[in-house]
This record gives structure tokens, sequence and C-alpha cells, in this order.
């Protein structure tokens, strides 16, 4: 399968991932997408993200449907494919999600059935303090290496966290160092936060260098309308096609 080609390549999808006019990625790998087994573990913009794959989905079938499990477990994907997805911890408490995920991919049995796996952090998440966010990306760059090692046959997709209208020093800081890591190691990347923060133009919108969730994005501060769901989830496309073997171009 062509998933194992892309394991040690280099996946980074931001603001430039986002095929508007459904004419840039290919079906053949959009179908050979639908063959993965996803595990995402989310809170509420994961939900959005989730929406914006159902409203592609209705708007295109042929072309976006996945299949989506109501109550997954892993024997689901024994002979299942799609998107198994997942409410991961608490908000507000960031290494309660982490731990979660461990135990899913460790003690549940995912670690034996899926192709992808990939967890989410919260604007929740994250208060104002810097030193915090430094924290809790060591503990997510911690768990995830070890899964990683662990588990080399499983397609690890590291996500910056997504942003607020404002307040995002911290979440900043910590999206930072999440691409610095990626880049640096060459691991997957799901930007979520450049997606947010980009407008439909490619303009980032910012407050004294610090990036900000996109006013038209959101009615709450936080989460996303559905032009925001819809512009994410056709980046989560491009990035599942990207592991089923794409290229990009």
């Amino acid at each position: 399968m062509k998933l194992l080609l892309l394991l040690a390549a280099q996946v980074v999808v931001d603001h430039r991932c986002v095929d508007e006019r459904d004419r840039l990625l290919p079906k053949e790998y959009l179908d050979q997408a639908r063959s993965l087994r996803v595990l995402f573990g989310h809170q509420s913009v994961g939900g959005n993200l989730l929406e914006g794959l159902e409203d592609l989905a209705n708007a295109d079938a042929d072309r976006y449907a996945i299949e989506r499990p109501s109550d997954p477990d892993a024997d689901w994907f024994a002979e299942g494919r799609g998107i198994a997805e997942f409410g991961v911890g608490q908000n507000d408490n960031p290494r309660s999600k982490i731990e979660h995920f461990v135990r899913k991919i460790r003690k549940e049995g995912f670690g034996d059935r899926v192709d992808v796996a990939m967890m989410k952090l919260c604007f929740l998440d994250f208060g104002e303090s810097e030193a915090d966010a430094d924290a809790v990306f060591e503990s997510y760059r911690d768990a995830f290496s070890a899964l990683e090692k662990d588990y080399p046959r499983i397609r690890f997709v590291w996500w910056t966290a997504p942003l607020a209208d404002g307040g995002n020093r911290a979440r900043h800081r910590f999206n930072e160092r999440v691409r610095e890591h990626c880049v640096s190691k060459e691991k997957a990347l799901f930007d979520l936060a450049d997606l947010e923060c980009h407008d439909p133009r490619g303009k980032r919108h910012e407050a004294d260098g610090t990036p900000l969730l996109y006013p038209g994005y959101t009615e709450d501060g936080g989460h996303l309308t559905e032009e925001g769901r819809r512009r994410v989830a056709r980046a989560f496309w491009w990035l599942l096609a990207r592991v089923a073997g794409w290229s990009g171009k």
C-alpha cells in the first residue's frame, strides 16, 4: 500500500492546501484515502471539522464520502475503513487528552488496527502562560515520539492547536514548537492554526505579531462557522490524500 512509502516523507498541510474548487486533489488518491483506517481524538473544534467533512460529502458524495462508525472500537477496523473518532480527555486539561490518546493506542487495541492516528488539543487547553505551553508541548512531543517508536507502521499526524479571536500567545508558543519539531524531524503536520488565521485570500490575521482566528470563520470567537469548517475539511482531505501517496503536485 502506498501509505508505507510515505511513512518517512515530510507532509505539512496548512493554508496553502485547500482545494476550494475541487480541481487539485486527484480522485484516485481520495479513493485510496478512503481505504485508510484513521483514528482521530478531538473535542469541539474537531467536531466542527467532522461537520465540514459531512458538508463536503453531502455536496459531492462520489468525491468526499467516507465511512464513520457511530460507535467505533478497535474491532471495527478488522473489516471497516474510514475515520473512527472519539472525544479525547477533558477540555482545560491537555494532559488528560494526551494520556487518553496513548491509552487508545496502547491498551484499547487500536495500535494493532489503524494506519493513521492523530489527536488535537483545543483552544480551551491554554491559558496565558508560555511556560505552561512549553510543558504541554513537551508532554505531547514525548508521548507521540514514544508511540512512533513502538508503532512504526502507524502514521502519526501532529497538530497545531486551534486559535481564538484573542489571547493566543500561549497557543502560538505551543504551535511554533510543534512546527519546529515537525520540520526538523520530518513529521506529518496538520497546521490547523495556520488554516484558521489566514483568510480565503491568504492574508494572515494577527495582533502584535500573534495570529488570530479570522473573524469570518467564527461567530463565538473559537468554534468554526460553515465557511471555516469546510475550509478545514478540505485541508483534511488534502492530508489524507498525501498520506495515501499523493505527492501534492
